[in-house]
């Protein structure tokens, strides 16, 4: 389940407004040899590479869970979008996965402000984990929230760090970005499957079953 941070009354009634700061329990790794924690060796931060198109896909995986289960989807603050990613790398370079103790200080202008991380080959691979963890779940499909930010690194080691970031404004969000509109319907002809060139990718293959979230 999700763990509040700095909510001594999270049972209040919901009719009065406050400011809270939710996290997630953490979660085992689905295969031995991850390895996270104070022990692990720190990364060199020349060798931690931001990766767009992951923290990108991240977000259109939570809208597609959100828009399944009948919520709007979240559009994306510069702010919060700066936060996950700074968190992203940060605990890549530390090579530890961990929450943002900062979080609430870090944010502006929130009455609820959540949080996931997690690391492991892919989105893909992560958002399954989030989802199949009922404290990550409920911080994805969280009714309340309408502004999101996403960060992804990709670490030496071919990991990716992924943090998510849920917030409930209370009030206007400067740099705010709605989400983008549905993607039209493919026609038959457009979905239909088409093989590789032959070669294939030269992407490195990773272990996707190495993961853990928190």
């Amino acid at each position: 389940m999700a763990t509040p941070a700095r909510t001594p009354a999270r049972t209040a009634a919901r009719t009065t407004v406050r400011r809270r700061v939710l996290g997630a329990v953490a979660v085992a790794a689905a295969a031995a040899g991850v390895v996270t924690g104070s022990g692990a060796a720190q990364a060199d931060p020349q060798s931690l590479v931001g990766d767009g198109a992951q923290a990108w896909h991240a977000y259109e995986l939570v809208n597609a869970a959100r828009v399944q289960n009948g919520l709007p989807a979240l559009g994306l603050s510069d702010d919060a979008n700066r936060v996950a990613s700074d968190w992203a790398f940060r605990m890549a370079g530390d090579a530890q996965l961990k929450h943002n103790p900062d979080l609430s200080r870090q944010l502006n202008g929130w009455s609820l402000v959540a949080e996931n991380v997690g690391v492991g080959a892919d989105a893909d691979q992560l958002q399954s984990a989030f989802m199949n963890s009922p404290g990550h779940r409920a911080n994805i499909l969280r009714p309340e929230v309408g502004v999101a930010g996403f960060g992804a690194v990709r670490s030496q080691d071919g990991r990716l760090w992924v943090v998510q970031v849920f917030e409930q404004p209370n009030g206007p969000v400067a740099g705010f970005h709605p989400a983008p509109a549905p993607a039209p319907a493919q026609t038959a002809a457009q979905t239909a499957p088409q093989a590789l060139p032959a070669g294939g990718s030269d992407a490195p293959v990773l272990d996707r079953g190495a993961r853990e979230v928190a």
